[in-house]
């Protein structure tokens, strides 16, 4: 800002400064500096355009003349204004905004006699820096004792290997191959990061939504926990590429490194160039490469443009598909990758994980056979790799169901990719199926950690906290969640109830949350939250939706039944407790009958659980207790079948007015990890025929004294 008292237009007051835009000259209240040319004619466009977007291309017209000058350029003058005004807090009074430019804001001049309010006003933007310059500044004779470390550094040595969030890569040329390209190259540097020891990154998903914004460094990186932010694009000019990048501290926004690379359009150029990029993201953050990082960054995994294109049409498509991995066209995609380039380990892994995905459930030996040549053409190529390993532990998961062998596998693999969410997922699904919920939670935090944005993983969180029963632990998580999802608000609802105790609640809860989001619930939760509401009617004419519409239905892989025939029994029942509903019970008896324990999808246990539903319904209490024994015997084989469906078992105890068992089904159910909630589960429509026993009655004291 230009001084009131002075008839100079070049002069410049702010803060404790005094800048002559004409000589160069920078006053701090004791000595007087003279600034470089350019450093000079920037600070001076910088004041005289405050609180507006500035791009670079405008920084080369008006303060290089229109000379063609680097990024390099401009960030080191930037860099000296910065170091020069604000050490402390070098985003104070200019602020890097992504791929737009800067903007700067600038303090009154400490002496300003502007009124109080009119001074407020127009420093409100600056007063944060100045206050956290302030306090730096008095910290800052500590720190240079302590160490001559950047702050990232520093905070990268405290908290552990320094995270980097690799913005989605611009196309800088025509929308087309400088798009596939900028993708494909933001991908696989993704991958090869995820790889190394001395570094983490976040996750794709997450970075995915900063692809169009233009949010500032260090919102940013506050936003995703990063210690250094990447940003770059992608030119394809004929039969060359052309990438550029820069790496910028998020705590500072200081620029740590950047480059430009042009080389031919090759594969081997492409992930040469990635290698480079590693490498120098490692040394700018003072990190020391392992030999094994080296060894990963030495791999070329295809020379073939072909099977590339094709491998990252199936990485789009995993993006972009419902049941992503099974799907058939990314599953066609990989195909024609490895046909392609036969020696495309990274495809062949991704093509024998989604042949063992797809053979969770019901076994085709034609695929089976398939991926199992697929594993002995991986371990060939390459027998101590991480892809061998990820192929390997799928297979032994999904297929062999040996989860102790699919655990170590899953440890070696995570050792060799560190960052890996494909690897941290795989391995709490493991941990899941060993009882092991302790285990499964450190390792969705630890996605969590990698993959801040997406709600997936908070979501997995949280219902893995309940299962544990740690239901003070899940709300905390709920509420200091930095991303807001449709289903984050329904477990929401779900915890509230410990406050209100009133289930049926859930019901206008979840209707009023499908409007605010603007999304169909999941027919099998409406379903639910209507028993619970005891709405019965309401359940009912679901039922009778789901049956004639589209809408959503999960009852079959959520209920572990083959249809929602067993929903409409229970509704019926509940419906008419007088008097059981021959038709609905005859069709659900005859189709279990019929396709017997091979007919349940998922766990094959579930097939007594499913007839004791039946059962229950037709009171038959010996027969029910009897069944729910059977399940019970299968599901200790398989804990995370027990923890899932528990709930269910004692469901069909208290509607067959088994007292004893229901009541002894709660207790263990509360006493281990279950779904069974004590502020939900006892007050259901289920336990109604058992609730004036003095037994549950006594269940119920203890429960509402806890």
């Amino acid at each position: 800002m230009n001084d009131a008292g002075s008839d100079n237009p070049t002069f410049h007051e702010f803060g404790r400064w005094r800048f002559d835009a004409g000589t160069g000259d920078l006053f701090d209240g004791t000595t007087t500096s003279r600034l470089e040319p350019q450093v000079g004619k920037l600070l001076a466009y910088f004041l005289a355009h405050q609180d507006t977007l500035i791009s670079r291309d405008e920084l080369m017209a008006a303060v290089w003349d229109n000379r063609i000058v680097s990024d390099d350029a401009i960030n080191r003058c930037i860099s000296i204004l910065r170091n020069k005004l604000s050490p402390d807090d070098k985003n104070a009074y200019i602020e890097t905004i992504v791929r737009r430019g800067f903007v700067s804001h600038f303090p009154p001049p400490l002496d300003d006699p502007a009124p109080a309010a009119q001074r407020s006003h127009r420093s409100k933007r600056w007063m944060p820096g100045a206050a956290a310059g302030v306090a730096a500044l008095i910290l800052f004779g500590v720190f240079r004792i302590l160490s001559d470390s950047s702050p990232l550094v520093r905070n990268a040595e405290r908290a552990g290997a320094p995270m980097v969030a690799v913005l989605p890569f611009f196309s800088a040329g025509l929308a087309g191959d400088s798009e596939f390209f900028a993708r494909g190259v933001h991908d696989d540097l993704l991958t090869q990061l995820a790889q190394l020891q001395s570094i983490r990154v976040i996750s794709r998903t997450s970075v995915s939504e900063y692809r169009d914004s233009h949010r500032n460094i260090r919102e940013i990186g506050r936003e995703l926990g990063a210690d250094a932010i990447l940003e770059g694009g992608v030119q394809r000019i004929g039969n060359q590429i052309r990438i550029n990048v820069q790496l910028i501290d998020a705590h500072s926004d200081v620029h740590l490194w950047g480059q430009n690379y042009d080389r031919k359009l090759t594969p081997a150029s492409i992930f040469d160039i990635q290698a480079e990029i590693a490498r120098s993201i490692a040394s700018a953050l003072r990190s020391t490469l392992t030999h094994q990082d080296a060894t990963q960054l030495g791999v070329l995994p295809t020379e073939n443009m072909a099977a590339y294109r094709a491998y990252h049409e199936a990485m789009a498509l995993r993006e972009t598909e419902t049941e992503t991995i099974a799907a058939p066209a990314y599953i066609a995609a990989l195909e024609r990758a490895v046909m392609l380039d036969p020696e495309f380990i990274r495809a062949w892994a991704e093509l024998a994980g989604s042949l063992s995905y797809i053979n969770i459930r019901r076994r085709d030996p034609e695929s089976i056979l398939r991926l199992e040549k697929i594993l002995e053409r991986i371990r060939t190529l390459a027998p101590q790799s991480s892809e061998y390993l990820i192929a390997q532990s799928y297979y032994t998961y999904y297929i062999l169901k040996d989860h102790d062998h699919a655990s170590e596998l899953v440890k070696q693999a995570q050792y060799l990719r560190p960052n890996d969410l494909q690897v941290l997922e795989l391995r709490s699904w493991i941990q899941r199926r060993q009882a092991d919920f302790d285990g499964m939670i450190e390792s969705i935090r630890q996605a969590r950690t990698l993959d801040p944005r997406n709600p997936y993983w908070t979501s997995r969180l949280v219902f893995g906290l309940m299962l544990a029963h740690r239901y003070d632990e899940a709300i905390d998580e709920l509420e200091s969640s930095p991303v807001d999802a449709f289903r984050l608000s329904v477990l929401h609802s779900v915890l509230r109830v410990r406050d209100h105790r009133d289930p049926g609640r859930l019901l206008d809860d979840l209707v009023a949350l499908q409007r605010e989001y603007g999304v169909k619930a999941d027919a099998f939760d409406l379903w639910e939250a209507h028993i619970a509401a005891r709405d019965f009617g309401g359940a009912a004419a679901l039922l009778t939706a789901v049956q004639s519409t589209d809408l959503p239905n999960a009852a079959s892989s959520t209920f572990g039944v083959p249809d929602i025939d067993l929903a409409r029994v229970i509704t019926d029942r509940f419906l008419d407790p007088g008097a059981p509903a021959a038709q609905s019970l005859a069709e659900a008896r005859t189709k279990l009958e019929r396709e017997g324990a091979s007919g349940i999808d998922g766990f094959e246990g579930n097939f007594y659980l499913a007839l004791a539903i039946v059962t229950a319904t037709e009171r038959n209490q010996a027969e029910t207790e009897r069944l729910v024994r059977a399940w019970l015997r299968e599901a200790t084989k398989d804990l995370a079948e027990l923890a899932a469906m528990r709930h269910y078992a004692c469901r069909v105890l208290g509607m067959a007015a088994a007292v004893s068992a229901a009541v002894e089904c709660l207790r263990s159910g509360l006493a281990e990890p279950s779904r069974v909630t004590p502020f939900i589960e006892p007050f259901l429509p289920y336990y109604d025929s058992i609730r004036n026993d003095p037994r549950f009655v006594e269940l119920l004291v203890e429960i509402q004294g806890t």
